[in-house]
């Protein structure tokens, strides 16, 4: 008798959602109930229905974020995944090759499986969904190599993050306390230490959400 597995999809781009859909349904291992969504909304309510029981989440980084900006990308509902659903097993797919973005990801969600888009072929992401069910590490080249390297200081917490997209809003850094429950010292403690993790010399507001928005962070 063949497995039966749970997936949810989440990637902003249906034709991709598509193309996983198609690959996966090709492999004769295992029959799969496949749901999809394209926002940290829509997954978060198919997550949370009522028997929903997903094996894996298929998760894409660079999603659109919660109405109410309390989950902001793939990274925090990865996150979110991670404390409220232990069971499920979280395979990340991401354009993003940058060590910085790579390294947050790998420590603030701690993936089953962590693929690089551009390095993975459709025979790829079934022997990832095999791996994770049976409790195996499936990681592309890019991230073996990054996992020798990585650096606990250049690691954005979700506080760091909800300052990021908060100025990207236009919230003055004197206003942030309304949104983050740190005092403004602490706040500017930490927008200092962003700018060191990006590597922004001098500069302002604007030079960190450049950089955030080159590392996709927005």
């Amino acid at each position: 008798m063949k497995n039966t597995l749970s997936i949810l999809m989440v990637d902003d781009h249906p034709m991709i959602l598509e193309g996983y859909k198609n690959t996966l349904l090709q492999e004769k291992d295992f029959n799969l109930e496949i749901d999809t969504a394209t926002n940290c909304d829509t997954a978060i309510s198919k997550l949370e229905r009522p028997g929903s029981n997903y094996d894996i989440v298929l998760l894409d980084i660079k999603i659109p974020p919660c109405a109410n900006g309390k989950i902001l990308s793939g990274e925090d509902l990865g996150v979110f995944i991670r404390q409220k659903f232990l069971s499920t097993k979280i395979i990340i797919l991401t354009m993003f090759s940058e060590k910085i973005r790579l390294t947050n990801i790998i420590e603030n969600v701690n993936p089953d499986s962590f693929l690089i888009k551009s390095e993975v072929m459709p025979l790829e992401l079934v022997e990832a969904v095999k791996g994770v069910m049976n409790g195996e590490k499936y990681y592309s080249e890019t991230i073996k190599k990054l996992n020798k390297q990585q650096n606990q200081d250049s690691v954005l917490d979700d506080y760091d993050r909800r300052i990021i997209f908060q100025l990207s809003k236009g919230t003055k850094t004197s206003h942030l306390v309304d949104y983050i429950p740190l005092s403004l010292g602490a706040i500017e403690k930490r927008k200092r230490r962003i700018k060191e993790v990006f590597g922004i010399n001098r500069g302002g507001d604007r030079e960190i959400l450049d950089k955030a928005r080159q590392l996709g962070y927005l």
